[in-house]
């Protein structure tokens, strides 16, 4: 047959020749597959025929045989039970449908098989290989073959059998910050390097609750165990992942997920607390800043609820920390390979809705407390919470500004063009105020070192705390329910000193503000609020 005449029944048939295949085949790339080898044939064929009669029941015909032949191959993967057959099938267009949806299936669960068992597979049923050749070569016992062939089929068959709403619906998580406690590496590594993938978050959270086999991790994320191997194998060496035993991983980090129930929870004993810190603790601070001396603190103003705001963060953020916090948590500090000794941890939000707590948990973000300066002199504190007007980013915060302004309040800057840039920042961070060309500097500033004003503020006493330790405990029960057992220790440690956590001195704050002893701030006082500068020189007034 002349080719034109070929490529003319080619066209009139080929959407016939798709619907044949798509009625056997419900996978689409399956049935363009059979399709195109149908199309294949049947062009072949009409090119090597000078004529041909009832063209309809010869491609008929070409279509059945490609696609029994296509059956055959397929049914090739089914050959896995011990008798090397799990299930029967007959070469009928009745049953493909069901054929092409287990061998999908079966196809799925190889891919969560690990490495080796996905190795044996292939050699012994795909390549005809005996238990012999396959021990040859991957230097292991013809017995170690026979295992792994026998384990990986136990396996298939246990994935083959559960049913699909059975299988762990597809985690898909996503951090929404990582953090560590302890020392970096000494190659700048830290817990991102390590977590930038959203697949190695998910491998995390998914051995976070109990341990798992590489297997039961892909299945779980509904990925090929190729594709998670080498990540978990840098998960391990790297400390996040701890090897346990029967081949199962468990997770070595803290996942904080937040829970409404114990928000609410935590939320009501941390409000009970602060109220216990602004009636027995607050008052001593008040009465001992009434009676301070002018020549070692300097306040903008001299405004005293200004200064009040400052000192009440400060000091219960460090008197109130009674235990080495830092002593507890370093016994669960891991080594890692990047030089770095840390607890590492994680928190994601999935579908959490912030809004549906019953309280505005704005009011208690924080950035935790920044000190600058590395001489004793002169050092720098500050405490970055709902009520200033800073921007809450860490990296703003490089202490160049309070060198600056150090250096300003004891001359050794001024203002000659070449620091015309310095000075624009203290202006600009309201650091510095000017006001009708008077310069005035807009926090509080201690002559003390911060060691010394530290000793000055007043003890905690015995009631207080005993009040500390109930606090831990009743949080630790709260928090304990979120984290596995495997988890517990460390969050017993962490949930140590919570007298002095941000969570209690923002409240403390609130209350006062509510009680009417700290009082509103100016936009100026925002600016600056919270920040104390320790200098051996006090800023003229």
């Amino acid at each position: 047959m002349k080719k034109e005449d070929a490529d003319e029944i080619i066209a009139k048939y080929i959407k016939k020749i798709f619907g044949f295949a798509s009625s056997r085949e419900r996978d689409i790339d399956k049935a363009e597959e059979i399709a195109d080898r149908i199309v294949f044939n049947v062009y072949k064929s009409l090119l090597t025929n000078e004529k041909i009669e009832h063209i309809d029941s010869y491609i008929y015909k070409i279509s059945s045989n490609v696609f029994a032949d296509f059956v055959k191959e397929e049914k090739r993967f089914m050959q896995l039970s011990d008798e090397h057959q799990i299930g029967s099938y007959e070469d009928t267009s009745s049953e493909a449908s069901n054929y092409s949806s287990e061998y999908a299936r079966l196809k799925i669960e190889i891919s969560y098989l690990t490495e080796i068992h996905r190795k044996v597979l292939e050699m012994f049923y795909f390549k005809n290989k005996t238990l012999f050749e396959i021990a040859q070569k991957l230097n292991v016992s013809p017995r170690t073959v026979k295992w792994h062939l026998s384990n990986a089929r136990r396996k298939l068959k246990e994935g083959m059998m559960m049913e699909f709403n059975d299988i762990t619906e597809a985690i898909h998580i996503k951090f929404a910050g990582v953090g560590q406690h302890g020392s970096e590496g000494t190659k700048g590594e830290n817990v991102d390097t390590y977590f930038g993938k959203l697949i190695a978050q998910n491998i995390a959270y998914s051995a976070y609750y109990e341990a798992k086999t590489i297997t039961e991790i892909a299945r779980e994320l509904r990925v090929a165990a190729v594709y998670i191997e080498n990540e978990i194998e840098i998960l391990v060496e790297n400390g996040y992942l701890d090897k346990v035993a029967g081949n199962k991983y468990l997770t070595n980090m803290l996942i904080i997920e937040p829970s409404v129930s114990a928000l609410e929870q935590k939320h009501q004993v941390y409000t009970k607390y602060a109220n216990y810190v602004c009636d027995i603790y607050v008052p001593l601070l008040f009465e001992l800043m009434e009676k301070r001396d002018p020549q070692k603190i300097y306040t903008p103003k001299n405004d005293f609820n200004f200064l009040m705001w400052s000192v009440v963060s400060f000091a219960c953020g460090f008197k109130l920390n009674l235990n080495d916090k830092s002593t507890f948590l370093k016994k669960f500090h891991v080594k890692r390979n990047d030089g770095s000794e840390n607890i590492a941890f994680a928190w994601l939000e999935k579908n959490f809705k912030w809004q549906e707590l019953s309280y505005f948990q704005k009011l208690y973000d924080v950035l935790e407390d920044i000190n600058s300066f590395s001489d004793e002199k002169k050092r720098s504190w500050q405490f970055n919470s709902f009520y200033d007007t800073r921007e809450a980013d860490v990296e703003d915060y490089t202490g160049i500004d309070f060198v600056d302004l150090y250096n300003h309040i004891t001359g050794k800057i001024t203002k000659i063009p070449k620091h015309v840039k310095r000075y624009a920042a203290l202006y600009e961070k309201r650091y510095l105020i000017n006001i009708k060309d008077t310069d005035y500097v807009n926090m509080v500033v201690v002559s003390p070192t911060e060691k010394d004003f530290l000793n000055m503020l007043p003890d905690v006493s015995v009631k207080l705390k005993n009040i500390s330790k109930e606090l831990d405990k009743e949080i630790f029960e709260i928090d304990k329910k979120q984290f596995p057992n495997h988890m517990h220790s460390i969050c017993q440690a962490w949930n140590t000193d919570v007298l002095a956590s941000s969570e209690i001195r923002t409240r403390v704050l609130e209350q006062l503000l509510k009680d009417g002893k700290l009082k509103e701030l100016t936009e100026f006082q925002k600016a600056s609020v919270n920040t104390i500068l320790f200098s051996d020189v006090l800023p003229q007034k």
